[in-house]
């Protein structure tokens, strides 16, 4: 089967590429970086270089492929992120139902079914594109926050000895490893059990932020690691800091850590969740963790 890949060669695409290659498919990886080509190549898989925001460039990416893969990549510094995210996801629908496409696993969100409700108000929900389509089997993964998301503390446990975000250490936080992501998406292509419109969870832990603390502390050296609840503007200015657009910044990451401390994700886990899937618990990745604080260090 021919599959084409988008989102590069991030956390979720890199291990999904390998396994579907591994499986014996036909593999294509769009990019938008041109120095990515030769390690696509050496996963065995076809590079396709450009921009998701090019309609034709996405429409002769997905012409001639069998089932898709769907994400818009976290590119968090553009000045109108929705924006960004709604011209891809429309053009993903457009070359969808003009490719003939009838197999979509898509990258959903914890956020997507509360987008446009308050705090969320400004959240984009790409599955309202792709639902509209007839005759589309696809299968939304609605993962909660990535395990790979704690990377970007690093800094701040390094010269702080400390980890945060906009919400209290009691507060619990539905997280997802990456892997298990792939390994649905990569099962769901195999199979091609799904049909119509259908949504799967992954939860592969549910944690809260005084455990994350100690759980990455006591793997890197550090057991006086401690979680510090931000205030709303203290997040802000700290990712506007670190080269995130006030946009995306506001709308993406410190109003989905409101919801969070509202409560608001847990809620709807835990009334939505039926079909859930994931097996890598947060210690085994703090393991990992581990060991990419020390190559820095």
């Amino acid at each position: 089967m021919k599959i084409t890949i988008t989102g590069s060669l991030g956390n979720i695409s890199r291990p999904l590429t390998e396994k579907l290659v591994a499986q014996g498919h036909e593999v294509q990886v769009i990019s938008s970086d041109a120095n990515k080509a030769a390690a696509i190549r050496k996963l065995q898989a076809t590079p396709l270089i450009g921009s998701i925001e090019e309609y034709e460039f996405v429409k002769r990416s997905f012409e001639g492929s069998d089932a898709v893969y769907l994400m818009i990549p976290p590119n968090f510094s553009t000045p109108d992120y929705k924006a960004f995210t709604i011209t891809a996801g429309k053009n993903y629908a457009r070359a969808i139902q003009e490719a003939g496409i009838s197999y979509v696993v898509n990258l959903s969100s914890s956020g997507s079914p509360l987008a446009g409700q308050s705090p969320l108000v400004n959240y984009q929900n790409l599955e309202t594109f792709l639902d509209e389509l007839p005759s589309l089997n696809i299968l939304h993964l609605r993962p909660g926050g990535f395990y790979t998301n704690f990377y970007g503390s690093m800094g701040l446990i390094r010269h702080q000895g400390i980890i945060g975000n906009n919400y209290g250490e009691e507060v619990n936080m539905v997280l997802s490893h990456p892997e298990d992501i792939a390994d649905a998406a990569a099962k769901a292509f195999s199979t091609l059990s799904f049909t119509g419109k259908k949504v799967q969870y992954i939860i592969s832990d549910t944690l809260n932020g005084r455990q994350i603390a100690q759980i990455l502390g006591a793997a890197i050296g550090k057991p006086e690691l401690t979680w510090v609840p931000f205030t709303d503007e203290q997040l802000l200015q700290g990712l506007l800091q670190n080269g995130f657009s006030k946009d995306a910044a506001q709308h993406y990451i410190v109003d989905m850590g409101i919801a969070i401390r509202e409560g608001l994700l847990a809620a709807h886990y835990a009334q939505h969740a039926k079909e859930v899937s994931g097996s890598r618990n947060f210690i085994a990745f703090a393991e990992d963790f581990a060991r990419v604080y020390q190559q820095q260090g």
